[in-house]
């Protein structure tokens, strides 16, 4: 996971500690949803996923605010999936990320999981979060 770290604070200009924030807080949001078992299997190709969800859950928040409120109303609005975009906007405004890097970041780190959980194990993925991998059911 460090190389992924470097590579979108770098890229993004976004501080470590907010890119460390937001990675754990999204990959604790995927094993919420999928599950321990199909986790780890993720958890054995990434190693520091697991340190990074703890870490990321003690973390003080740096956003919120105003955004952190419209994201949870707009989840209870829009029903499920927007429940789960609302989770993934308020992860990145408790990391202090701004809504415009919010979007290349994702972006970054599906193409970062692409590469490295192999074929099998990120189809899995992709077919139990297709709203957050940007893929249809």
């Amino acid at each position: 996971m460090d190389e992924f770290l470097k590579m979108v604070a770098k890229q993004l200009g976004i501080d470590d500690s907010q890119v460390r924030t937001a990675t754990g807080g999204i990959m604790n949001f995927v094993r919420e949803q999928i599950g321990d078992t199909d986790f780890s299997e993720i958890a054995a190709k990434l190693p520091g996923v697991q340190r990074l969800i703890s870490d990321s859950a003690n973390a003080p928040e740096a956003g919120g605010g105003l955004f952190g409120s419209l994201t949870s109303l707009a989840g209870s609005l829009l029903g499920e999936k927007g429940s789960s975009l609302a989770t993934i906007a308020s992860i990145f405004a408790k990391s202090g990320i701004s809504l415009e890097k919010s979007a290349d970041f994702l972006k970054m780190l599906v193409d970062f999981l692409k590469d490295k959980l192999g074929s099998d194990v990120f189809e899995t993925l992709v077919a139990k979060l297709p709203d957050l991998l940007g893929t249809k059911k």
